[in-house]
């Protein structure tokens, strides 16, 4: 066991199976049960994209009530049945994704050894409930991508790109908003590495906030001017 904790390729080849597996699976009780494996906001999504595809907004699809990027992400899904799976796919790349920006995370700010942070990383990675959820077609995996990214940002100083993710966050579903106030109480004199507070390190500070705002209210402006539908509505 020790072996295989000490060897990424192992786990992320491992991991990768897993949810090869489960989307085959998944691929036959669609096919062959009445109980279908598919989330049935799978369906939401690509019927979403398919209106896209034909110059309709995304609305249009009743009960849509996410990003409209989410449905021009999931395009490919309309060129032919074939690609129906295509969006299961990228949702679980981005479940490895997450589970590689764990690593980062627990190498980078705790020093840790890559066999340990292999192990916590693998409660995400080898959990089958996480790579169900992304292989029956759940966008939760991005988010997930987006939220530890910010993570990892946070804990390498990249304010500015911090407050970008957790903007972009923001915009994709509400609740990371949830992660501000504590990434707030993380920038004081002693996490930015100085006593005396400088004016860099304060503008380094209100970087992270400044962009989160402006790159949220600029998503929202663009695409309500492209789909003519107030996108801050999906979050009702």
């Amino acid at each position: 066991m020790s072996r295989f904790f000490s060897s990424p390729f192992l786990v992320f080849s491992s991991a990768i199976a897993l949810r090869g597996v489960l989307f085959f699976y998944g691929l036959w009780q669609d096919a062959n049960s009445p109980v279908k494996y598919t989330d049935i906001d799978y369906y939401v999504f690509t019927d979403a994209a398919r209106y896209a595809a034909h110059g309709q907004s995304p609305y249009d699809r009743e009960t849509y009530r996410y990003t409209p990027l989410l449905a021009w992400m999931l395009l490919p899904t309309t060129w032919s049945s074939t690609w129906f799976s295509f969006g299961k796919i990228l949702f679980a790349v981005g479940d490895i994704v997450a589970g590689w920006l764990i690593i980062l995370v627990l190498r980078g700010s705790n020093r840790m050894g890559m066999e340990r942070a292999l192990k916590f990383a693998s409660i995400w990675l080898l959990n089958p409930m996480v790579a169900t959820i992304s292989t029956r077609g759940s966008s939760e995996g991005l988010l997930g991508v987006m939220v530890v990214a910010l993570l990892w940002a946070i804990t390498q100083k990249r304010m500015l790109l911090a407050g970008v993710l957790l903007g972009f966050g923001v915009h994709f579903k509400i609740y990371p908003f949830i992660y501000a106030p504590s990434i707030m109480w993380a920038l004081d004199e002693e996490y930015l590495g100085s006593k005396k507070r400088s004016k860099t390190s304060k503008d380094l500070v209100m970087a992270g906030p400044f962009s989160s705002i402006h790159i949220f209210i600029t998503l929202h402006v663009l695409i309500t001017a492209i789909t003519f539908h107030p996108t801050i509505l999906f979050y009702i």
